[in-house]
């Protein structure tokens, strides 16, 4: 449990407990490049972020407020006066204080995720075309690109590198083995139709986001190394 809040609405009165979730991770180790580890990000719209350490941020509280913001918005926009309409604009003004301070919260807690953890990046996956892929709202995308933002220059501070990967197939592809297929996932659960693999799919999306970070980064360094034995034979034929 990371809060909680009471609300008062309809004569009736609501408690709203903020939590992160946690599932048991399978393997021990993470994705490691020759610096240190890599923490893979996978965002969502039930799950606001999820990590390959296995580490949940559900979406109830951003969708709770996000409904009753607009619900505020609805009421005032009927009365059609001026005095309703500065209030929609007040409205609107504390709907993105409280987003700014719950994506404060999350990339805090993210980075401090990476540190507990050793890692030297965060890998996202890319942001471009979050929307389509998800379903998620413009809110939702607006809090996606924020929450990047924010984790960028936290994480700076400690040293800790902040990167997008390519999206494609990470919650098809099964972290375990590699294979890829549609029916590996059905909603939130994964399971490989080839080795039986089982988890929460977002977590697993989130292990092959790292996975795929590590990947990339593996490749331009062979490339690179590649280039410089090229460049060195060269010279020594010119010799």
């Amino acid at each position: 449990m990371t809060g909680a809040e009471l609300h008062y609405k309809h004569s009736e009165w609501k408690f709203h407990i903020h939590c992160k979730m946690d599932v048991e991770t399978d393997t021990p180790d993470q994705a490691t490049t020759e610096t240190g580890t890599v923490l893979g990000v996978d965002l969502g719209v039930n799950n606001l972020a999820v990590t390959s350490t296995g580490t949940f941020w559900a979406g109830d509280e951003f969708d709770h407020w996000r409904r009753e913001y607009e619900n505020r918005r609805d009421d005032l926009q009927e009365c059609g006066t001026r005095w309703a309409h500065e209030n929609t604009q007040s409205v609107g003004r504390k709907e993105e204080g409280r987003f700014k301070q719950m994506l404060h919260r999350i990339a805090n807690e993210l980075v401090q995720e990476a540190r507990d953890h050793g890692c030297s990046v965060i890998a996202f996956e890319d942001l471009t075309d979050i929307r389509e892929r998800t379903g998620a709202s413009w809110g939702h995308k607006w809090a996606f690109n924020r929450l990047y933002e924010y984790v960028e220059y936290k994480a700076a501070e400690y040293g800790i590198d902040v990167a997008q990967v390519d999206p494609e197939n990470t919650s098809r592809r099964c972290s375990h083995c590699g294979f890829t297929h549609p029916d590996n996932r059905e909603s939130e659960s994964f399971t490989c139709q080839k080795c039986g693999y089982e988890n929460h799919a977002d977590y697993n999306a989130a292990k092959n986001i790292g996975l795929r970070y590590l990947r990339r980064n593996q490749t331009g360094r062979r490339r690179r190394t590649l280039g410089r034995a090229l460049e060195q034979r060269d010279d020594e034929c010119e010799r």
